[in-house]
């Protein structure tokens, strides 16, 4: 069963957000990317745990704080860097995590 990104997901749910390029979707480890560099992208536990919690939050910045709340596995900010990086090479575009400059992180939606 799918349900919308700002509901709550486990981690073995289909995870679901609606962009202005068309729906990203997380299914177990893959995330689905909508557009013309259309790719399903297998992550790694650290920067899927990552994706999920961007998608919660549908484009709001999450602080590095809040981010090393919820994702107990992180431990430390430059896990989290880590996290990020790793994520942005994986996927396709990028350019979909942005940095918001002492503020945090968000997906652009």
């Amino acid at each position: 069963m799918a349900i919308p990104a700002h509901q709550h997901a486990d981690e073995d749910q289909v995870l679901l957000l609606q962009t202005r390029r068309g729906t990203i979707r997380v299914s177990g480890d893959t995330v689905h990317l909508p557009g013309p560099s259309a790719a399903a992208v297998q992550l790694a536990p650290g920067p899927l745990a990552l994706m999920r919690a961007l998608m919660k939050a549908q484009g709001a910045v999450l602080s590095r704080e809040h981010l090393l709340a919820v994702l107990p596995h992180c431990g430390s900010e430059h896990a989290l860097e880590m996290w990020v990086s790793r994520l942005r090479q994986s996927l396709p575009d990028p350019s979909i995590i942005k940095t918001v400059v002492k503020r945090g992180y968000r997906l652009v939606v």
